[in-house]
């Protein structure tokens, strides 16, 4: 995992096919075109990694990345995450799996999380797709950079994407900071720069989302011969190699607008004002604030046949009793007509006509599609404030982990039957009437005879719903078994916090942030409540609805076809 360290083209002009750039003047689009052909030259070699017990095949280790660098296999990651001699599984994005050994690593005596430097090798012979190492000894403040790797809360197989620029060429650890975020399995992770060359490994990060410090990729080009001797080196090895000068030096550049971004998008961010608008509720006792997107058929010839009228769509979980909307100084009542709660979404009517919004015509899931990585997108507040990002992945499921209904209780499978073990006294499972060594035999009249069974159905269900068991109760005085029926009302997961950077960033996470059928992750730095509102490209193209802040790197995106799905069903009973 990564760890907090204890000491610790005015834009792109691009010419032709070549990725050369030039300062003449600041043009996101051509920016965005710049990063992304940079994330296709770099991807293939980009590698999701675990270790790993070849022998009894079983994993031995948490989530990382690496990034290969030479044709026959040679792996460059992070020193904390490395052990030489031991073995890893090694992923790559077109799905092929092979298997690399520790090689050497670097762990200064007294402060080991410096300088992380490590290495590791794929044991199989072959020809690997490799990245092209760069210099970090060239490197411009403010020069743009790329994160590619795989974070281990969204556990996907293939790599997301992050976009940022190099805010400290080196600060006094050694380290370069880049405002590329990171997160747990990260580490170890490439950093590109705008022509795709590798300039540095991911190591650590800090509480604010702009703090992460990565291990300059000089160190591995002066350390190379050390470190493919399987050894930990406590301190700098004494041979060292050349490491050559960087061709491509006097062109690279940095951009000081990358720290005010935002406001090159201006523009852009202005027409979509009307599309989004701030929603009151009650949740709890206390009012609750949430972003909403406004749709809108007033002059939209829809084959289907939707109404003349304004669809405002959320996220359900913050949208509570006697919603308003807020509208030029006023608050406009609201009335909930449907909620999606496996997607957490909820659409709400309003008799006023609200100007603006988003063409229901924009909502055809055959158009638009988030494939283009590294793109930039708005995601528009009803302050008319703006948030910038790029698209970080294609469109993947999130099954419902942290979301699931909480029953309070273990569960295990002895003698056939699917037994209940270890529970709370406080759990839903207890005070629905439940105990220790019952049998669950149905969940809503459906036979659990397997603990795949018990998985598929309970699965459906989330917290708050009220479930019907049928139990076996053993009364201990070898007599016939009792067969009971017991209603529990699931409870929500207890949430644990850990003490980590990437648990503490400002805002902190969605509480419902899984179990989602089709979402794509975004780098936007939002908080909770600043979710529910629209996401558009550059352009204008509308690209879904944000439904939660998932970790410190990511924000999901929901599908503009699940959005058309809960509008129809109101529409189209």
């Amino acid at each position: 995992m990564l760890k907090l360290k204890p000491l610790i083209a005015a834009l792109f002009i691009i010419g032709g096919t070549s990725n050369k750039v030039s300062a003449q003047k600041f043009d996101p689009e051509h920016l965005g075109i710049t990063i992304q052909k940079a994330i296709q030259k770099a991807s293939a070699a980009s590698v999701r990694m675990w270790g790993f017990d070849i022998e009894k095949q079983i994993r031995t280790g948490g989530q990382f990345s690496g990034v290969v660098v030479s044709a026959d296999g040679h792996i460059l990651t992070a020193a904390h995450v490395n052990v030489p001699g031991a073995t890893y599984k090694v992923m790559f994005p077109n799905g092929s799996v092979h298997f690399a050994r520790g090689l050497g690593e670097i762990a200064l005596e007294g402060n080991p999380s410096v300088p992380d430097v490590a290495m590791m090798k794929i044991i199989e012979p072959g020809i690997w797709p490799f990245a092209e190492m760069g210099w970090s000894s060239s490197l411009k403040k403010y020069e743009p950079c790329v994160s590619i790797a795989y974070p281990e809360s969204l556990n996907q197989p293939l790599p997301t994407v992050r976009f940022g620029y190099v805010a400290e060429v080196q600060n006094k650890y050694g380290f370069i900071t880049s405002t590329c975020i990171m997160e747990p399995g990260d580490s170890g992770g490439p950093l590109f720069d705008y022509y795709g060359r590798l300039i540095g490994l991911h190591s650590a990060i800090d509480v604010a989302e702009k703090d992460n410090f990565e291990v300059p990729v000089d160190f591995y080009r002066r350390y190379w011969t050390a470190l493919n001797k399987a050894e930990t080196y406590s301190a700098l090895p004494v041979s060292e190699d050349e490491i050559g000068a960087d061709p491509l030096a006097s062109e690279l550049i940095g951009v000081p607008e990358l720290q005010t971004l935002v406001s090159k998008f201006r523009k852009n961010a202005d027409n979509l004002k009307g599309a989004v608008y701030l929603i009151k509720s009650k949740l709890d006792g206390k009012v609750h604030k949430v972003q909403a997107s406004l749709f809108r058929s007033y002059g939209s010839p829809v084959k289907s046949g939707f109404k003349d009228r304004n669809y405002i769509v959320s996220k359900s979980s913050l949208v509570g009793q006697d919603p308003v909307i807020a509208f030029r100084g006023k608050e406009i009542a609201t009335t909930v007509v449907a909620r999606d709660k496996n997607n957490d979404l909820v659409l709400l009517s309003i008799a006023a006509k609200l100007k603006g919004g988003i063409k229901i015509t924009a909502l055809n899931p055959d158009e638009l599609k988030p494939n283009h990585q590294g793109e930039f997108l708005i995601s528009p507040q009803s302050d008319n404030a703006y948030k910038i990002s790029v698209v970080g992945s294609g469109e993947f499921a999130l099954p419902k982990r942290i979301n699931a209904g909480y029953l309070g209780a273990g569960i295990s499978f002895e003698d056939g039957r699917l037994r209940l073990a270890g529970m709370d006294p406080d759990s839903p499972a207890s005070k629905g009437g439940l105990e220790s060594g019952d049998d669950i035999v149905e969940i809503e009249k459906v036979i659990i005879d397997q603990p795949g069974d018990f998985i598929n159905v309970y699965q459906k269900y989330w917290p708050g719903d009220k479930i019907t068991l049928k139990i076996r109760r053993n009364n201990n005085l070898r007599l016939k078994d009792t067969l009971l029926t017991k209603e529990v009302t699931l409870g929500t997961m207890p949430q644990v916090s850990f003490n980590h950077p990437a648990e503490n960033f400002s805002g902190g996470k969605s509480l419902r942030r899984d179990g989602f059928i089709k979402v794509f992750s975004h780098d936007a730095t939002l908080t909770p409540e600043q979710c529910g509102g629209p996401v558009f490209d550059a352009k204008g193209h509308f690209y879904g609805i944000n439904i939660a802040r998932y970790s410190r790197a990511s924000t999901l995106v929901i599908s503009p076809a699940l959005i058309l799905q809960l509008i129809k069903q109101y529409d189209h009973p």
